[in-house]
């Protein structure tokens, strides 16, 4: 016995890091205005910075928003790890009362250590200020609720479990049955039943980066779910499926990445937290931050 305690932390398994969450957009200028100016995130200076997508930094993790039209319906939340929930109130309430979101789904409550907030095409997120839920570091996606069909959490669990070799628990999330996948350090995909009348999740997708993966595709392959290769070590899948008879128990594309991958773990820029602003363009903002707040966030405490 050495007399040092041991830390036990949860598992991963075979997937091991959620790298970005998917979904089209039918122009920029309000991705930008919301994601940039309002949630305080940056966008990616290095990949997928022309006009038909866009990468949002999100801590090592990221948005990947394609302008393709319209945002189709997503049902589900993004759960993010925030640094500093009042700035973002403070900043979100300004562009909103300048009109920014006239006309959009935005819609926004906070409370001391939450947020929900609807953005403007209508993908909900749930924010967390730091240190509320496990988490690695102050800034990051945490986790992502996609709502299932009625008795299908236990199939899904199966699936990842067997497919992924992932570490699944199935409980439950407000009373409702859920399977949760581990994807990553304190990252998790939850499936959560609900009765919907629309379960489509359309073109939205989940990617990340696994361990096995030649082994992964060929299983995925061998179902018929391989829906098409990327350059460079990533697929994607088109459902999730029964590993014994292939049935079909939830359609969701997946794109699945190795750890040669060249986004694996790839250095991201990110703003937070904010400590100065020296540009003019976002003067009003900082001073109006700090009036509201009493001091400059990622400055000294107040």
């Amino acid at each position: 016995m050495t007399g040092i305690e041991r830390e036990t932390l949860p598992e991963v398994g075979g997937i091991i890091h959620l790298d970005h969450v998917n979904f089209q957009v039918p122009e920029h200028d309000l991705v930008t205005v919301f994601f940039i100016n309002g949630l305080g995130l940056t966008r990616d200076p290095f990949r997928r910075a022309d006009e038909t997508n866009m990468g949002v930094n999100v801590g090592l993790q990221q948005f990947h928003l394609p302008r393709r039209g319209t945002t189709p319906p997503f049902p589900g939340v993004i759960g993010l790890i925030v640094p500093d929930l009042a700035a973002i109130r403070v900043r979100l309430g300004r562009l909103e009362r300048m009109g920014r979101f006239d006309g959009t789904e935005y819609a926004a409550t906070f409370d001391e250590t939450t947020a929900e907030i609807t953005s403007p095409f209508g993908v909900r997120l749930r924010l967390h200020a730091a240190g509320t839920l496990p988490f690695l570091r102050p800034l990051g996606i945490a986790y992502v609720d996609v709502f299932v069909p009625p008795s299908t959490a236990d199939a899904i669990a199966k699936f990842y479990a067997e497919v992924f070799r992932a570490v699944v628990q199935v409980g439950a999330i407000d009373g409702a049955p859920a399977a949760l996948v581990t994807a990553g350090p304190f990252q998790t995909v939850r499936f959560i039943e609900r009765e919907l009348e629309d379960h489509d999740t359309h073109n939205f997708h989940l990617s990340y980066h696994v361990t096995h993966y030649n082994e992964v595709r060929e299983r995925i392959a061998a179902a018929g779910a391989l829906k098409g290769e990327g350059r460079g070590q990533v697929f994607f899948f088109s459902r999730i499926f029964d590993p014994e008879s292939g049935a079909i128990v939830f359609p969701l594309e997946n794109e699945v990445r190795s750890v040669y991958q060249q986004d694996f773990m790839r250095p991201l820029v990110n703003r937070w937290p904010i400590v100065s602003e020296p540009f003019s363009d976002q003067a009003e903002v900082m001073a109006e931050l700090e009036r509201e707040l009493g001091f400059m966030p990622g400055g000294k405490d107040p």
